[in-house]
């Protein structure tokens, strides 16, 4: 039975998977006061769970709802993307990669927080050190915000995950897994669109992380290399890991009713459902849709 249903940041950053125009319409939309809407209009439709990325946005709209909607933070639990890729490469084309590395060096090693990790990084020149003080750094400001026991996990991005994976940098994984569980108490999961690739070269073989976000949908977008070696996956894997499920919409290709029947095949297998809306009612219906058909027991928020 599905666990936990999240609320998706990707209308509150301006982020589409199908068209450009989409995307700026929705970040038109994602003022503030409408972020608010929508994630109290999430919980009152079933949700349980907030997955998003390290965006600034983000980090206002949690530090809002701290202030002036505590309740609304108590009721969630959070799923942490991480690094937001787009920063980084936005600051590379405006400053160069030097100076980006430049800059970026010079923060861990200015920072309070890091200053040991940031010293025992360089003494023993071992980057699955520096891997871990960044994504700590990146996470650090969110933490200040959000109820510490409610951080479920920090995925990393699939814009890293890949190329580890394609590397074969087992070991900087399983050094990130203990070093985040050890200095933060938080457990690491995996966010990647080639689960199926990974999953019929072995690679879970030699590492299964807590949690693993991927795309699983009807029509198998976004579902590398098909759809069926996908599905074969969560029927191995389900048991063993936290399976997340995102872009179950194939970004608005398929219908709800489509998606939901699709998933209710894998709803033992599959720990967590995403959805997202920049329209307060929209994420609502599709929430109490969403867990009346996968069964979902969660009382839902008044």
């Amino acid at each position: 039975m599905v666990e936990d249903l999240l609320l998706g940041d990707n209308p509150f950053i301006g982020v589409s998977h199908l068209t450009q125009e989409k995307a700026r319409e929705e970040a038109e939309e994602a003022s503030l006061g409408n972020k608010v809407a929508v994630f109290e209009a999430a919980i009152r439709g079933g949700a349980t769970g907030f997955v998003f990325s390290t965006h600034r946005s983000n980090l206002e709209l949690l530090a809002h709802l701290k202030i002036h909607r505590r309740d609304l933070v108590n009721a969630m639990n959070y799923y942490v993307l991480l690094p937001y890729a787009q920063s980084y490469v936005r600051r590379a084309n405006v400053e160069g990669t030097p100076r980006l590395l430049r800059s970026s060096l010079s923060n861990m090693m200015y920072s309070t927080l890091a200053t040991a990790d940031m010293l025992a990084a360089l003494a023993t020149l071992k980057p699955e050190r520096l891997a871990g003080l960044l994504i700590r750094l990146e996470l650090a400001p969110y933490l200040e915000v959000l109820p510490r026991e409610k951080v479920k996990t920090v995925l990393l991005h699939e814009i890293l995950t890949d190329p580890v994976a394609a590397f074969g940098l087992v070991d900087l994984l399983k050094f990130l897994v203990s070093y985040l569980r050890k200095r933060i108490g938080i457990s690491f999961g995996l966010h990647t669109k080639n689960f199926g690739v990974l999953y019929r070269h072995g690679f879970f073989n030699e590492i299964l992380p807590e949690y693993i976000m991927t795309s699983i949908n009807p029509l198998g977008y976004m579902m590398a290399p098909n759809k069926e070696t996908v599905e074969e996956a969560i029927e191995d894997l389900g048991a063993k890991t936290k399976i997340i499920a995102i872009n179950v919409l194939a970004s608005g290709a398929t219908s709800l009713d489509e998606a939901t029947e699709y998933l209710s095949r894998f709803k033992d297998r599959i720990y967590a459902v995403s959805s997202a809306s920049s329209k307060p009612h929209r994420i609502h219906d599709n929430f109490q849709a969403i867990r009346l058909r996968l069964g979902k027991t969660t009382q839902i928020a008044r």
